[in-house]
């Protein structure tokens, strides 16, 4: 059974939709583009076009997973001081305006994922397949992507325009925003419950050449519950506080759960070192339930060339560029080379496979000097703060060696935004541990919730938490542990968000760091959303309000 990967393919980056950009979702499309009535004619063309909504998600890894949820969040700590005009750092200090780009690229990004699944969602059902599967999996497939999209935005940006249709640019231009809520459930929780119903599990999953395939990077059956139960939390959470959708949180995530359990702990890293090598390129789809792919030759993760500091030729021979993104120095212990930290308690070794991967691996900047005072990072030292942030994706020369991958992966990249990692979006700890705020506010079981905690922590050979902890305790260790063993993913921020703690959170990192001075005015109430960018803004004057606290 041949396995086919889906990736951001030089022969898909041209547009699908009719009156779509790669820049900004109002201009018109170039006259050579393909158009939606000449393309989706057969189902191999409706695959391709399927392809080119997946190739839409390429930049998204930067833009909103790094710069606009880890520099964000609590995890993250920038140097105002030193990169004050770098947009992560205006991000991370509150400064942003409306006006950077980073804001109008995620806008963009995603809304080119909504008018391309648009257009699939509108021709597929008139396209002749003989096998009426495989059109539904093509339909949920869409589904799953524009629903997925539109709840980026909303989590993002909060009151959006809704297009679920092709549109010409003038009548794009012309439709106002929607609430959070509206959008909410008018587009993504339709969007999901469809994609759940169409979809086939991954076993299952076809392409228009092949009677069966194993296509990894696709979103299944089990992507699109997985995200409904996501989007539940979100909602359950501040700032919808809609009380009713734990009950259907429950049912999603624990339908993963039992899955998961059902078909030999399916999506489940067996041991440490099994959890260091998922991040390895060869092994990028081994645990993942659904995660944006990459591939060399022009299509790679252009995010890893942000998320590093500048690194010496033993660990690559590519260019890095070297922002200065530290990790938030609450977190120092939890990223300890070593085991023990003489009088610090739970320093996980584990997360040497974000760190570095492994304890063999050799001449690591010592840092001991670093953690002992808690001084800021300087020289040396910032490599060990800033590889704990991207280090886990990074495929290293060292790391690479010492888990016994020999292949140079780096004679194969174009450029320094080449990189054949992928960016995970769904992972079955999220999921567990998701279940387990659950089995903590609506049950009181902190038995249970302890035991998903616990068993993520026995893998990364920590302490277990003891089960005669108040429910109170029991829910800091587990967002302590989604804050840790999702570090990196893009979860951080939108958890501050729905826990209602993104402003006390920042505040108190920024008294954290008093030594640069960080304006607190900066942390505006409403600014849990970024503002609607400019771009938007100017399409049509007053047509759309800004966001509070802009």
């Amino acid at each position: 059974m041949k396995s086919i990967k889906i990736l951001i393919k030089t022969s898909m980056l041209f547009s699908i939709v009719a009156l779509a950009s790669c820049s900004d979702y109002l201009q018109v499309s170039p006259s050579n583009q393909l158009q939606a009535s000449t393309f989706y004619n057969t189902p191999k063309q409706a695959e391709q076009g399927l392809y080119g909504i997946y190739a839409d998600l390429r930049y998204v890894a930067n833009d909103e997973f790094l710069y606009m949820s880890e520099c964000r969040s609590d995890n993250a700590w920038v140097n105002p001081a030193t990169d004050g005009l770098r947009e992560y750092s205006e991000i991370g200090t509150f400064r942003a305006g409306y006006d950077i780009t980073t804001l109008n690229g995620a806008w963009s990004e995603w809304y080119k994922v909504i008018l391309d699944a648009n257009t699939a969602i509108q021709t597929i059902p008139a396209i002749a397949f003989t096998d009426q599967t495989l059109k539904n999996q093509f339909l949920g497939e869409a589904y799953f992507l524009r629903g997925w999209a539109y709840f980026e935005l909303v989590r993002l940006f909060g009151n959006v325009p809704i297009i679920d249709k092709v549109t010409t640019a003038s009548e794009a231009a012309a439709i106002p925003q929607s609430s959070g809520v509206d959008i909410l459930n008018k587009i993504i929780l339709p969007d999901m419950r469809q994609a759940e119903s169409l979809l086939p599990l991954a076993a299952n999953m076809k392409t228009s050449a092949a009677a069966s395939a194993t296509s990894y990077g696709r979103a299944d059956k089990m992507a699109a519950k997985a995200m409904l139960g996501r989007v539940y939390m979100t909602m359950a959470g501040f700032p919808y506080n809609v009380t009713t959708a734990t009950d259907s949180a429950e049912v999603k995530l624990k339908g993963v759960l039992d899955f998961s359990t059902a078909n030999s702990n399916k999506y489940w890293a067996p041991d440490s070192t099994a959890w260091k090598k998922q991040w390895i390129s060869e092994n990028n789809n081994l645990y993942s339930i659904f995660a944006i792919q990459y591939r060399s030759g022009g299509t790679g993760n252009t995010a890893i060339f942000d998320f590093s500091p500048a690194l010496p030729t033993s660990y690559t021979t590519i260019r890095i560029f070297g922002n200065q993104i530290y990790v938030e120095k609450s977190l120092m212990y939890e990223f300890a080379k070593t085991q023990a930290v003489t009088g610090k308690p739970d320093s996980r070794g584990y997360n040497n496979s974000i760190l570095t991967g492994y304890a063999a691996e050799t001449n690591w900047p010592v840092y001991s000097n670093t953690i002992v005072p808690m001084t800021e990072p300087s020289g040396t030292d910032s490599l060990v703060y800033n590889s704990t942030m991207f280090y886990k994706y990074f495929n290293s020369l060292r790391k690479r060696t010492a888990l016994g991958y020999t292949a140079n992966i780096e004679t194969a990249l174009k450029d320094y935004n080449d990189w054949p990692v992928n960016l995970p979006i769904l992972r079955l700890e999220d999921m567990q541990l998701l279940y387990a705020e659950i089995l903590l506010n609506k049950y009181s079981n902190v038995s249970g919730a302890l035991g998903y905690v616990n068993k993520i922590r026995q893998r990364a050979g920590c302490d277990q938490y003891a089960t005669t902890l108040t429910v109170a305790q029991a829910m800091a260790a587990v967002k302590k542990e989604r804050r840790i063993e999702l570090m990196g993913e893009g979860v951080r921020w939108f958890d501050m968000i729905r826990y209602g703690e993104w402003k006390s959170g920042t505040l108190a990192k920024f008294k954290r760091y008093n030594y640069y001075k960080v304006d607190a005015a900066n942390v505006k109430d409403g600014r849990y959303l970024y503002p609607i960018p400019q771009s938007q803004m100017l399409v049509v004057p007053g047509l759309y309000i800004q966001n509070t606290g802009y």
